[in-house]
C-alpha cells in the first residue's frame, strides 16, 4: 500500500521533463510572461503529449497551487519540484528494498 502511495505522490509532482524527457523551466510554461503558470498553460504543457488527462493534469495544478490563488509561482513550482525528487527517491529505495 505504501509503495501505490508514493507512486502515486511521485506521479503527480512530476514537473522536471518535457515531452522528450527534457528539463522544463518555469519560463518555458510561462507563456504569456505574466511571471506566473496559469491552469491553460500547465494543462495544455501536461495533456499535449498525452502525458496527462486534461482531469490528471487539473489534479496536478490544484496541488501545486498551494495558495488556491489559480495561478502557479516559481516558489510553488520548485516546491513541487522538490517534492517530487523526495518522493522519487522515495519510490526507488522502495523498489530496490523489494528486489
Amino acid at each position: 500500500m505504501t509503495r501505490v502511495i508514493l507512486m502515486a505522490a511521485a506521479s503527480a509532482f512530476c514537473l522536471a521533463g518535457a515531452h522528450a524527457g527534457e528539463p522544463v523551466s518555469f519560463t518555458d510554461l510561462d507563456l504569456n510572461a505574466d511571471g506566473y503558470v496559469s491552469e491553460t498553460e500547465f494543462v495544455g504543457w501536461k495533456t499535449a503529449s498525452g502525458e496527462m488527462t486534461e482531469t490528471e493534469a487539473l489534479a496536478a495544478f490544484v496541488m501545486i497551487d498551494t495558495d488556491a490563488s489559480g495561478l502557479i509561482t516559481s516558489d510553488e513550482m520548485d516546491a513541487a519540484m522538490s517534492k517530487a525528487d523526495e518522493a522519487s527517491d522515495t519510490v526507488e529505495d522502495v523498489l530496490s528494498d523489494d528486489m
